[in-house]
């Protein structure tokens, strides 16, 4: 899809609009064969923002000791959760889903597209075809509510890289981390409600899973833990009628380093050992459901609780293409 464009009732398009709005997910391997899961880990873990160690020491151990292990037992997991009805990763799907609905709700007033920051649609890629089409000012909106330098602050380096190639560049304009944002509290609180109104078991707990980051990311001045935490106090205060014992907790470690706890897996385990055997699990940092959602944990950590003596587990859906996201999305550009 290289871009997603809207009909105006005059039978126009808006090819020479000048403003657009670019959505940037994380990124996904063009297939769950080995080859494209190893392109895809190799470029998402050669950026400096996510692995920090000098190149010198990191790339030799990337590529010769964690890609040729890693990339076989990662396409299996994606492979897993791959919609293969649509030949498209779930991730990729809904990122599709979000720009198109996005741009029919929006209707003729700008161009909706999106990109990759790791993998295809790239970033380069959309922003000049964008300007080929005569876009003079992109919005850029990373889909990810949280800040931390390891994404948003990667999406903006590499936009930046972008312009750096081009003669004649289109203005950039940023939305700000939307962690705290009403529409973004309510659209969280709604998918809890509207899950809850389905589930057959009522829960003991409602974790909120975030992924995690090494602590020493934290310590040098990333803000990402405190907007985690303020989500989840937000939410938490907005879901108060419920009376759930909603908890926080941090998933997907990479590596010996220390991350940022409680950990998903310990806090889980513990849970069921303390008695708290039905437990409904959110992951609101994620714009969408991906591998760290569909397989880590609806399956890797299930199976932790359940072995753990645990009786009822579910995790709700990402905000994917739902209603509420598109709404909170337009509204939070519009501001």
């Amino acid at each position: 899809m290289d871009e997603i464009k809207k009909m105006s009732n005059k039978g126009k398009t808006i090819s020479n609009a000048k403003k657009a709005i670019l959505l940037v997910n994380l990124g996904t391997p063009d297939s769950y064969q080995v080859k494209d899961v190893r392109k895809y880990l190799k470029e998402f873990l050669s950026d400096r923002r996510v692995i920090e160690a000098s190149s010198f020491i990191w790339q030799p151990i990337l590529r010769l000791f964690i890609l040729p292990f890693r990339s076989p037992k990662t396409a299996k997991l994606y492979q897993s959760i791959w919609f293969e009805d649509k030949q498209l990763s779930p991730l990729m799907y809904y990122t599709q889903a979000q720009a198109r609905k996005l741009a029919d709700k929006l209707d003729n007033e700008v161009i909706v597209d999106f990109a990759m920051r790791y993998g295809e649609p790239s970033i380069k890629a959309k922003i000049e075809a964008l300007s080929i089409q005569g876009v003079t000012e992109i919005t850029i909106v990373p889909l990810y509510p949280q800040y931390s330098a390891t994404t948003t602050a990667s999406v903006y380096d590499e936009v930046f890289r972008v312009l750096q190639t081009m003669r004649y560049q289109p203005n950039i304009v940023g939305i700000a981390p939307y962690y705290q944002h009403p529409a973004y509290v309510e659209a969280l609180k709604h998918s809890v409600l509207s899950y809850l109104e389905t589930t057959d078991f009522t829960p003991d707990v409602l974790l909120l899973s975030f992924h995690g980051i090494p602590l020493e990311c934290v310590q040098k001045g990333d803000p990402y833990q405190a907007h985690c935490l303020q989500t989840f106090e937000l939410l938490k205060s907005a879901l108060s009628e419920t009376k759930l014992d909603i908890q926080l907790s941090f998933q997907s470690r990479f590596g010996p380093k220390e991350w940022l706890k409680p950990y998903t897996t310990d806090v889980l385990a513990n849970l069921a050992k303390a008695g708290k055997k039905n437990v409904l699990v959110m992951a609101p940092g994620f714009a969408s459901d991906c591998l760290e959602t569909l397989e880590e944990l609806k399956e890797t950590e299930c199976e932790t609780f359940l072995n753990a003596g645990g009786q009822h587990y579910a995790v709700i859906p990402c905000l994917n293409d739902c209603d509420e996201h598109i709404e909170m999305l337009k509204s939070i550009i519009g501001e």
